[in-house]
């Protein structure tokens, strides 16, 4: 019974998430679309259920420094070159965030974060590898729903830092 209990609070707090993204997109009068799909957990997933071109679909990446967090946005068929980020970020050190850190200051959990990094009050650096498509899909802060958004559209809110940040898989 206790687990019931939890599982809805968890939903009730995941939809807590859509709906703040979903406010954010409509106050700013941005066309999107929320795309349901089965319960993925990757970026990977997420273009196999689509059916989507896997260079269309954000990979979001939560990184830390000594000077805090930022999200870190390649297209899914990528990893994320850490030097890059690094340099375009003027830290000495940059690491992988933990799924702790995703709880304790983002309230969300792993593999629901959303690409809008200001809405999380951090900085948002995207890579250029996007700059061919004219839409990318991305969570939405749920695993069963994401966003569909114009890059032009993005780069307006997110106001992110553009870059080479992903580099190919071996």
């Amino acid at each position: 019974m206790p687990t019931k209990t939890r599982k809805a609070k968890i939903t009730t707090k995941i939809k807590k998430q859509l709906n703040k993204l979903a406010k954010y997109l409509d106050e700013a009068k941005v066309k999107y679309d929320l795309l349901e799909h089965k319960v993925v957990y990757t970026a990977h997933d997420l273009a196999a259920t689509t059916k989507r071109n896997i260079n269309a679909i954000a990979k979001v990446v939560l990184v830390k420094s000594e000077k805090g967090l930022a999200l870190v946005i390649v297209p899914a068929g990528k990893y994320v070159d850490f030097k890059a980020v690094q340099k375009a970020l003027k830290v000495k050190k940059i690491s992988i965030a933990k799924e702790s850190d995703i709880a304790k200051y983002l309230k969300t959990k792993i593999g629901l974060l959303h690409p809008f990094g200001n809405l999380y009050k951090i900085p948002t650096l995207i890579d250029k590898g996007f700059s061919k498509a004219r839409k990318f899909v991305a969570a939405a802060g749920t695993y069963t729903e994401s966003v569909e958004v114009a890059l032009n559209d993005f780069e307006k809110l997110a106001q992110p830092i553009k870059g080479v940040f992903g580099k190919s898989k071996k």
